[in-house]
């Protein structure tokens, strides 16, 4: 897909490429998007411990961590990242202990006496079953992750939709500028410079697109009872790149 936008012939070049030699050039602002199939999804949730001490707290978490790793393998196999970069410990007070809270510190006493503590830690999970990211959902929450949700769907590498995208840019730069040369009388020459939305002068040896990796083996269908199948049909990864690209003219 293609978008284009305002191409304008000049006889000098615009100040950005003001240290080029001045010469009679065509100038054009090209978009070139693409759209992707992404290749991975991040799923998130909360682990929850709790208990009357703190060390019960941490121990039900733990033990929560272990089951939710065992339960997802089934589904997921090991091609899966899992992150927890938090982790908190909360005690837990009476609902009588809120009415009196105006924010100064109270005694742990009466009705604010401790009566245990929540230990909480958020995880994502990071995995290219990305057609099982509404099953994987529904087994998170299952299996007791709080609050699991789709975090967002990307693309593992980005490099091959750049560079459709950056060959998408290039021919609508050059359907621009030879209609502006046909309109001038003139003939279009070769590209001069070409420079991205950063105004960085880009090289045109653009590499070869790389063999998409071969995929991967299903993994083994969970243990009973399954979780219950949810498909997904996620939007594609939109792609852009924006170029200014300088033509010679020739006569």
């Amino acid at each position: 897909m293609r978008h284009s936008a305002l191409a304008v012939l000049f006889m000098l070049a615009f100040p950005a490429w003001a240290q080029a030699p001045s010469t009679s050039q065509i100038l054009v602002s090209a978009i070139g998007t693409v759209k992707s199939p992404p290749d991975m999804v991040t799923v998130g949730f909360t682990l929850r411990g709790e208990g009357e001490t703190s060390d019960a707290a941490v121990s039900e978490l733990r033990n929560g961590a272990t089951k939710m790793s065992e339960g997802l393998s089934g589904l997921l196999g090991k091609a899966t990242d899992y992150h927890s970069s938090n982790f908190s410990i909360a005690q837990v007070r009476s609902k009588d202990c809120d009415a009196n809270n105006y924010g100064q510190q109270r005694l742990s006493t009466g009705s604010c006496a401790i009566l245990g503590y929540v230990a909480t830690m958020p995880v994502t999970v990071d995995t290219s079953h990305v057609a099982d990211a509404g099953t994987l959902t529904g087994l998170i929450s299952r299996l007791g992750g709080v609050d699991a949700g789709i975090r967002n769907f990307w693309l593992r590498d980005e490099s091959a939709a750049r560079r459709r995208a950056m060959q998408a840019a290039l021919d609508n730069g050059h359907d621009q500028a030879r209609l502006i040369a046909e309109g001038a009388g003139a003939t279009l020459g070769p590209i001069l410079r070409v420079q991205d939305a950063n105004y960085q002068e880009l090289s045109l040896d653009m590499a070869p697109a790389q063999t998409a990796s071969a995929p991967l083996a299903p993994p083994p269908p969970p243990p009973p009872p399954p979780p219950v199948r949810v498909d997904m049909a996620p939007e594609p990864i939109q792609t852009t790149v924006r170029l200014m690209i300088a033509y010679g003219i020739g006569r």
